[in-house]
């Protein structure tokens, strides 16, 4: 549990960050909010949002951001096993997401959408997009073909119905024996560029997870968008920034 002088010190320190950034901004007419150093999706209407544990861990502060709002955020659930955590919020998402009842484990690629909150936010046509990664047939649970960059750990993964079908926790490694690699940006070496394997938490792990903490959540064969509808949209919607210090 944090220290009364440590939850002072991270309040001063986000206030610093948000005044820094607006002065910076405010020359250009608006005004940032703090960078998000991972991702997460809603869950629910009470705003807890799930998001990869390795990007919660060891925090001196936590805060979850959505638009121009920011809330502090705690751990209320967690899973080493599984790299998946959830956090309390206090903000009110339009939509939570829907997770899939079934994993997608196809015998050919099929596309699906990710992104990085902080990439969302300033995504062109996204609208237009009905997908930006591809599932890799035969891998061990749900790995994908995908260009994310750091900050995408906890990034929510749609099909093209609109069911979450799975959370990113890392890039796969591209060698035998090499060890896997985070994508929270705090975690993350740089360098790495263009598509590469990532691997997501299956829907079904992460119902049984949530169950397991008796976090709510909707899940649902039924499709949530109709077949022109497009996943990046809905991403942006129900994807939440989390900043870590």
């Amino acid at each position: 549990m944090p220290s009364v002088h440590h939850f002072i010190r991270a309040c001063l320190c986000l206030c610093l960050w948000l005044f820094a950034a607006s002065t910076a901004a405010l020359a250009d007419g608006g005004i940032l909010p703090p960078e998000a150093s991972a991702s997460g999706v809603f869950l629910n209407e009470a705003g807890d949002v799930l998001t990869a544990r390795h990007a919660v861990a060891d925090c001196r502060f936590l805060y979850a951001l959505k638009g121009g709002h920011v809330s502090q955020a705690g751990v209320i659930a967690e899973s080493a096993e599984l790299d998946l955590a959830v956090l309390r919020t206090t903000l009110k998402p339009y939509l939570s997401a829907t997770l899939a009842l079934g994993d997608v484990l196809p015998t050919q690629s099929v596309g699906v959408f990710t992104e990085a909150y902080a990439v969302l936010k300033n995504l062109p046509d996204r609208a237009a997009l009905l997908s930006n990664a591809m599932t890799v047939p035969g891998a061990e649970g749900l790995q994908l073909l995908s260009g994310v960059k750091p900050g995408a750990s906890g990034s929510a993964v749609l099909g093209a119905d609109g069911l979450l079908l799975g959370v990113v926790v890392e890039r796969v490694a591209a060698a035998p024996h090499a060890g896997g690699m985070v994508l929270s940006r705090a975690a993350t070496a740089s360098g790495v560029t263009g598509a590469t394997q990532v691997r997501a938490v299956p829907a079904s792990r992460v119902r049984q997870f949530l169950q397991r903490h008796g976090i709510a959540f909707a899940a649902s064969d039924s499709p949530q968008l109709s077949p022109m509808q497009s996943p990046a949209a809905r991403a942006s919607t129900l994807s939440a920034g989390v900043l870590c210090g």
